[in-house]
């Protein structure tokens, strides 16, 4: 049974969606369930202010998600990487046991975006030798922090990322 919170923000999500030109993007997964994760922030300064998110899962991902949105906006970085679990499940008034992975991935969603704010630069570095500069941005807004995440992205995820040019050289990185 799920909380009188849980069900609010399941049934009324906050802040919910892909956050335009966002400053980096975390994504996560569980293969068991199936749940998916992008959390998506915006930084000024060193305080997130702003935060999106898009969760393909249960109605215990979808809270989290919510939830986690609501603890992370307005804190700093050092902030937002001490959020756990346990704090987005207590936020939420409990989850059911079975369902505390789910708390779980969203607070390593939020992490994996505020490491790849802050190793912006040296990802960006690597995507430009393969697509350019523009279309590493473009890749780095999509989610994609690796060349490995390139290589197992498929052609249909990236091509509404990049110029023709751009994957023209991803097409060509592929087949070596």
């Amino acid at each position: 049974m799920y909380s009188n919170t849980v069900m609010d923000h399941f049934l009324h999500p906050r802040n919910k969606g892909k956050l335009e030109n966002a400053d980096a993007v975390g994504k996560v997964g569980n293969p068991v369930c199936g749940d998916v994760m992008y959390i998506y922030i915006k930084v000024n300064g060193d305080v997130i202010t702003d935060i999106g998110w898009e969760t393909m899962g249960c109605a215990a991902a979808i809270a989290t998600s919510s939830m986690l949105s609501e603890l992370a906006k307005g804190k700093t970085l050092d902030e937002a990487m001490k959020i756990c679990r346990d704090d987005i499940a207590d936020a939420l008034e409990g989850l059911p046991p079975i369902k505390m992975h789910c708390s779980n991935l969203a607070a390593e969603g939020l992490h994996k975006a505020i490491e790849n704010y802050r190793n912006r630069d040296a990802i960006l570095q690597k995507l430009q030798h393969v697509v350019g500069e523009r279309d590493a941005q473009a890749l780095f807004r999509a989610g994609i922090t690796s060349l490995e995440e390139l290589k197992n992205a498929s052609i249909e995820s990236i091509a509404h990322a990049v110029s023709d040019e751009g994957m023209e050289r991803i097409k060509k990185q592929l087949q070596k």
